[in-house]
């Protein structure tokens, strides 16, 4: 049976740049769940947030990234990042009866609702996911 699998920017990051610490288990678990035929999701802000991070680290030529990002977002349904989300995650932080204290972890957990996600796949070892199950490729 097919899953709504949501990345986090970590995750989508190492699928652009292999030689990090854990490229290669993501590449692997990213294979495995297209494989399975599982929806895989990210959020705009991954997407803008990886560019960046890549363009500044000059990993690839600016041509080379803009090729491989269109290629690695084609893997992905992209979830966008609009008012209600970006307001539901301040809330989220600013409520004490959460664990939820990272804006940008809580935007990512919030847009993994939006699409009913199953699974988040993250390496960032403080993600709280509330009632999402949370995967590491560590």
């Amino acid at each position: 049976m097919a899953n709504n699998i949501y990345f986090d920017t970590t995750i989508f990051i190492d699928l652009l740049d292999s030689t990090r610490p854990f490229g290669k288990e993501s590449i692997k678990l990213t294979k495995d769940l297209i494989e399975n035929k599982d929806t895989l999701y990210i959020n705009s802000d991954s997407v803008s947030t990886a560019f960046y991070v890549m363009n500044k680290h000059n990993i690839y030529p600016q041509e080379k990234l803009l090729t491989i990002m269109r290629n690695t977002v084609s893997l992905f349904t992209v979830v966008a990042t609009e008012n209600g989300e970006i307001t539901q995650a301040l809330r989220l932080c600013e409520d004490d009866t959460t664990a939820c204290r990272d804006y940008e972890d809580t935007l990512q957990y919030v847009c993994a609702k939006k699409v009913d996600a199953d699974l988040i796949v993250t390496n960032d070892k403080r993600f709280v996911g509330l009632d999402i199950e949370v995967k590491s490729t560590r």
